[in-house]
């Protein structure tokens, strides 16, 4: 089978605090990962997705698993290793609903998920290939990555890049912002936050920002700035958005969830990059970023088309 997309990346679970009026920690292990996540919310809009990854042959595997499939998303090419847990993070958020994490992914399976392991098959079939930058983190799953965007290019298959930067998974900042580079200088399709530009650039000016970035290769962006909304651009076109105001409950997926709908709109359009469709599919993904900050968990939080359709009628009336 081909599909539209095929996600690479990690996958882990999220343990996501529940209100507790003792004021306890309590906590709801939630399917996570942001390749995964969007995998999820692609599937529950409608398009085809296969997830490349590797989890422990443990309970939380099998609830990452059970999750992506459930979602109508292919769990045919996620390794199962007996060899290593899978990893978990443990999500605390503020008054605002804003999220911080703990991290507990030292040799944990998706860490170690080899080039040997990519499937060539379901990349050089799909339409596109979707991955992030905290794989480099790792020898292993960097090595893998690498090989899979090495097939996607010589194959001519599109790549779809989320920096997504968690500096505490990283030994440093510099490496951080060199493996951000190096997955935007692959990009075709790119969406990054306005502070990841600062971060990965170090000029604070958003346009020169961008245009420091900008390579012959690179299609469509998508500038997001959380509530705020985003702006989405190509050389010669862009239109912004504003984003749609919602009770917080977890932001946790947010820029997940936006991915997801990013690539559909491109994807349902024949990526059709007239201004006014940029500005269809930037209203279209930050509804979904939207939606998603209105329920817990990262997979579980991704709203099928017809909720998002539902909500943008609610948001609009």
């Amino acid at each position: 089978m081909t599909y539209d997309v095929v996600s690479l990346g990690e996958l882990l679970i999220d343990l996501v605090p529940l209100p507790a009026p003792s004021g306890a920690l309590n906590f709801a292990a939630k399917p996570g990962g942001a390749p995964g996540n969007s995998a999820v919310g692609l599937a529950k809009l409608g398009r085809s997705v296969a997830m490349l990854s590797k989890v422990g042959d443990d309970a939380f595997g099998r609830l990452l698993t059970g999750t992506i499939a459930g979602a109508g998303a292919s769990v045919e090419a996620i390794v199962i290793s007996r060899e290593h847990l899978t990893g978990v993070a443990v999500v605390t958020l503020d008054a605002q609903g804003d999220r911080d994490f703990l991290f507990y992914r030292q040799d944990c399976a998706d860490v170690n998920y080899a080039p040997d392991e990519v499937r060539a098959d379901l990349i050089q079939g799909a339409r596109i290939l979707h991955v992030n930058s905290l794989v480099l983190a790792s020898p292993v799953s960097a090595s893998a990555q690498r090989h899979a965007m090495g097939i996607a290019q010589a194959a001519g298959i599109l790549i779809s890049v989320d920096p997504n930067l968690r500096p505490l998974l990283w030994e440093s900042r510099e490496a951080m912002i060199a493996a951000a580079r190096e997955v935007v200088a692959a990009a075709n399709i790119l969406k990054i936050g306005e502070d990841e530009l600062q971060i990965i650039t170090g000029i604070a000016d958003t346009g020169a920002a961008l245009q420091s970035l900008w390579h012959e290769g690179l299609r469509v962006v998508a500038i997001t700035r959380g509530a705020a909304g985003a702006t989405i651009l190509t050389r010669e076109a862009s239109a912004t958005v504003p984003g749609i105001p919602v009770k917080v409950v977890d932001t946790t997926g947010c820029g997940d969830s936006f991915m997801a709908a990013f690539l559909t709109g491109l994807l349902d359009s024949g990526m059709d990059l007239s201004a006014e469709n940029l500005g269809s599919i930037g209203r279209f993904a930050c509804a979904a970023g939207a939606i998603t900050a209105t329920a817990p968990g990262g997979m579980d939080a991704m709203p099928t088309r017809a909720e998002l359709a539902a909500f943008m009628n609610g948001a609009a009336s």
